[in-house]
Order: C-alpha cells, then structure tokens, then sequence
C-alpha cells in the first residue's frame, strides 16, 4: 500500500469513526424520546393500540425492528442506566432485547457489564447461563420436508432435523409438509445444552445411522449425538496432524529440503501465533482471524526467504494473498489466484509476462477456470516456459505443507 492510499485510508477511517459515534448518539436519543412517548402512551391519540402497532404500522418498521425496538424502551423505562452504554455502542438492540429477559434490580450492576461488546448469539448463551430453560424430556425427530418441484428439473429430497420438547407437539404438527430451506438455528438452553435446527439430506441419515450401528461394539447403544461428537473428534484430529500437532514429536527428525517448512516449525508457529492471522492492522493489533489458516513466509521463498520460525507465520487466506500482491503485484499474482479474490477484479489473462530479468515469455494465453485449465500457444514451447507452465497447472494439486500463495512465492 503505498502513502498516498494509506492517507486516504486514515482521512475515511477517521471520518466513520466520527459518524458512528453520531450514529450511537442518535440511536441513544431516539430510545430516550421513544421511552418518554410510550410512557405517556401518545401512540393511543395516533390511534395505535399499543407501542409496537405505532412502530409497525405507524413508523413502517418490520415487525422484527419494531420488537427490538419496544423491548429496549421498556428497558430504558425500568432501568435508565442502560441508555448510557447504547449511546457509546457498547449495547446493540439484539442484546437489549435479551438484557432484557434476565436482568433484575439485584443483578443490574452485575448483569449489565457483561453484555458490553456480545454479538446476538453471545448474549443468548450469557442469559442461558444466567437463567437456565427447564430442560425438558427431548427425543430426535425426522420430518420429511417436501422436495419443490420444477417443470424441468426435480430438486434433490431433503430431511429436516430437530430436537423438540414434545409436550408442544400438536397433533398433526409433526408431519406437515414443509417446504421452505431452513438454516441451521442454535438455541441455548442452558450453560452446557443447547436445541439444534438443521436441514440435512437424506445421504447424511444415512450415514449417520450407519455410524451409529458401526459404533455398536465400542459405544453400545450410542445416541446420534455421541456419534457425531465422536465423528468430530476425528476431524479435528485430522486437523491438528495438518498443523503438525502430534503427541509425539520425532526426537531427530530426518534433514528437509531448505524451502521445506518442517513439522517442526509448523508446530512453533502455531503456538507462537494462537493459531490467529497476524496481519498487522493500522493503528495496532493484528487480524486475530482463525479462519482459512496458512503458513506464509515473510520474506517470499520466491525472494530468498528461508522456511524458519522466524521467518514464517500464521495469515489468513485473505491476507497471505495480500501479502503476496505487495511482494510480485497485481498482474503476477491473478495468474495464480482464481477469480482475484481481493479487488473483485477476474482472473488476468496474460499475454507476455516477466518472471525474472532478461527473460522473455512467448506469447501464451493462460486460462484459469473451476473445471480446465487450458494453454495455447502460436509457436512452440521452449522449456523454460514449459516449466512455467507446470508451475501454473501445478495449482490444481497443492502441496499438503505449502499454501499456493506460498508456493507462487
């Protein structure tokens, strides 16, 4: 990034730092005046009924944004010392609306703290916590969604998944057909239980119930929750061997090649960085993103950079990709990265490219795609740029210790 993006970056992040905060203070200002007119119960000479028919019908506020909206009024008019906190961002309406199911006149000063910053589903599990659901008698049931059908094409029949408290089962509920695709809904009950709602296909039963009887000798009479927690256990031991974390490291492991980077090193790095991307980011901190790791180099392979400790670390895929546009540049890295992934610009088609001083490529047309990779050529090909292009193809199999970004540099 050179100086003059860099301003503009600081100008930009300067000025929506300034309009956030008058976002917060606004937001802080309308819950105040919103709590003032429910309190006087103004929406009933507008003719609303009630505080969320004025916001609904009154303001056109979805039925969803007029809850929040009620739920955090009614808080401000029971408890003023949360309008502080929204005015400085520090509460949001989603955690307001669940602030408001658990918090009392006892436990405010100490309820109240620990929702600054949570996200929806943070908050859920704090007031799952704080006051536990009746966990009561739960079985697993399959329902059968019905697959929507087109005039061409059938689409594939799907299952949908859930663990239900079956005293809210009505008689016939159970089996309805249901045709819209639901996602995947976690809803804590406690401090350690939570209900899940997923759509699955009919493959994953099938799998699952074959695991399940497969598990028989080991865990006899095994529940789908062991059996996918068991399941779980396994990737993430897979996992962790990617990263180099074996119980039992080798004492004297057999000499790598020089750009190779070692188990070794790998298993250094990881714990060095907390497995988190450390970008730096202006101003200070790091990325912390734990997301599509990768080990990069920072100074390039490709630059004389040497696989050690020192020289490598965690980024994300995101970032070991910028990294790389910093050290080659745009035009050299869309030939290795499908679709540019950052600036949104497609993948370049390059006509003569330069990869070393006094070395001039023939004019190849090198296309990328999800499926092909094609090379056509209007001379023949030297080896040199044969070898470039056994390079570029190579991509499509990745080395199991080297990201491609890395392997590009």
């Amino acid at each position: 990034m050179n100086d003059t993006n860099l301003v503009q970056a600081r100008s930009f992040h300067a000025r929506l730092i300034d309009l956030l905060r008058a976002e917060f203070a606004s937001l802080g200002a309308f819950l105040d005046a919103l709590a003032e007119f429910d309190r006087r119960k103004l929406f009933r000479d507008l003719g609303h009924a009630n505080l969320f028919m004025y916001l609904h019908k009154g303001l056109g506020l979805s039925r969803g944004a007029a809850h929040y909206r009620c739920a955090a009024a009614w808080l401000v008019q029971r408890f003023p010392e949360v309008l502080e906190p929204i005015r400085e961002g520090r509460l949001c309406f989603t955690t307001v609306a669940v602030l408001a199911s658990v918090v009392t006149e006892e436990n405010l000063a100490a309820v109240l703290p620990r929702f600054f910053g949570l996200s929806k589903k943070e908050a859920l599990e704090l007031a799952a916590e704080l006051k536990p659901r009746t966990v009561v008698p739960t079985r697993t049931v399959v329902t059968r969604v019905e697959p929507a059908v087109s005039s061409v094409v059938m689409k594939a029949e799907t299952i949908r998944v859930e663990v239900i408290d079956p005293a809210k089962v009505h008689p016939g509920e159970l089996w309805a057909p249901r045709t819209e695709v639901e996602r995947t809904v976690v809803e804590p009950m406690t401090a350690n239980e939570s209900r899940i709602h997923m759509t699955v296909s009919t493959q994953l039963l099938e799998k699952l119930e074959a695991a399940r009887r497969g598990q028989g000798h080991v865990q006899p009479g095994a529940t789908k929750e062991q059996v996918i927690e068991a399941a779980l256990d396994l990737l993430l031991e897979k996992q962790a061997s990617r990263r180099a974390e074996v119980k039992r490291p080798q004492r004297n492991p057999r000499p790598a090649k020089p750009d190779h980077v070692t188990a070794a090193v790998k298993r250094e790095v990881w714990a060095r960085d907390g497995g988190k991307c450390q970008w730096p980011v202006d101003g200070g901190g790091v990325c912390g993103s734990m997301t599509r790791l990768e080990i990069d180099h920072v100074v390039p392979r490709g630059k004389g950079g040497a696989s050690t400790v020192e020289n490598t670390r965690i980024l994300c895929k995101a970032h070991n990709i910028e990294a790389a546009r910093q050290a080659y540049g745009d035009a050299h890295m869309d030939l290795f990265i499908r679709g540019s992934t950052l600036g949104g610009a497609p993948l370049a088609r390059e006509d003569v490219a330069r990869y070393g001083e006094g070395f001039q490529a023939p004019r190849y047309a090198v296309t990328h795609s999800r499926r092909t990779r094609s090379i056509s050529s209007a001379e023949s090909c030297p080896r040199s740029a044969m070898s470039l292009i056994r390079a570029v193809m190579s991509l499509s199999s990745p080395s199991p210790n080297l990201s491609p970004i890395s392997r590009a540099r």
